[in-house]
């Protein structure tokens, strides 16, 4: 996809505290978007693709740049919350959790890696936590330029409106599909609780039809009558969604939440692309 940039001309530099400053990182990306507080308004948005970027230190020093080349990303931002997006993590129950024992829930599922901070989310959709790993070059870097900045792991915002979502619409299974470049979140809800949340890493159409189509069949999901919603930065016509159209048959977009307002520009945009980044406004 083409990078995306715009600010609407309502954007105040003087008054900054007045704003609310959301980013989204993963290897193959970088995004960000401001939220006008007193208004309730989205007043700006970014996306910047990194198809060839294979490292990490890469991906930290491309990021440097673009902060440094962007006005908007110098203001004094006082509130900054910052999602990364990665498919290693561990979700622990509240009443296990301890903050000493993140190294541990970590390495439950994924080996931890020596240039990683390990770093912890609440969830108050689910009463859990997510344990995550940031690399350490990367997390050096946001906070050199972003002093308030707060992470997040991906599956906080998505988690926290499902659960608000699937209580709205009640009884019945619906599948989310979270696509990400190299990996996807897989999110079973049945009525009303999140059952299921999984991770799956791919490389090609092939994969992640394997593993879709697995997971569909594992928790004897009906390809027919199961709903299946999907954001994330993925084209409607990309293969890995018109693949997916061939064995699903009710297939929706997980789209903007309706009660903020959005600067002209957001038309121009896929409403499922940024869900994610939007909602870790609401984060706590």
């Amino acid at each position: 996809m083409q990078n995306i940039h715009f600010i609407d001309k309502s954007f105040d530099y003087v008054s900054v505290d007045k704003y609310h400053l959301s980013l989204q990182v993963f290897l193959k990306g970088f995004s960000f978007s401001v939220l006008d507080r007193e208004r309730n308004k989205y007043v700006a948005l970014a996306h910047y693709q990194f198809n060839r970027i294979t490292s990490v230190r890469t991906l930290a020093r491309q990021i440097d740049g673009i902060v440094a080349a962007e006005p908007l990303l110098q203001c004094p931002f006082k509130h900054v919350k910052l999602m990364f997006c990665t498919p290693d993590y561990t979700f622990v129950p509240a009443a296990f959790y301890s903050d000493d024992d993140k190294t541990v829930w970590f390495d439950f599922n994924q080996e931890q890696k020596r240039d990683c901070e390990l770093m912890s989310n609440y969830i108050f959709g689910n009463s859990s936590y997510v344990v995550f790993g940031l690399p350490k070059v990367l997390a050096a870097v946001l906070r050199e330029r972003f002093s308030a900045v707060r992470f997040y792991h991906q599956s906080v915002p998505l988690i926290e409106e499902l659960t608000l979502k699937s209580k709205l619409e009640g009884e019945g299974r619906r599948v989310l599909v979270n696509i990400m470049p190299a990996f996807f979140d897989f999110v079973l809800i049945e009525d009303g609780e999140i059952t299921l949340y999984n991770t799956f890493s791919y490389k090609s159409t092939e994969d992640f039809n394997y593993y879709f189509l697995n997971a569909i069949d594992n928790m004897k999901l009906s390809p027919l009558n199961t709903q299946v919603s999907v954001c994330g930065i993925v084209p409607t016509d990309s293969p890995v969604l018109e693949s997916m159209k061939e064995y699903i048959r009710n297939i929706n977009y997980f789209v903007r939440p309706g009660h903020f307002e959005y600067a002209y520009g957001f038309n121009d945009v896929p409403s499922h692309y940024f869900t994610n980044m939007i909602n870790l406004y609401q984060c706590g």
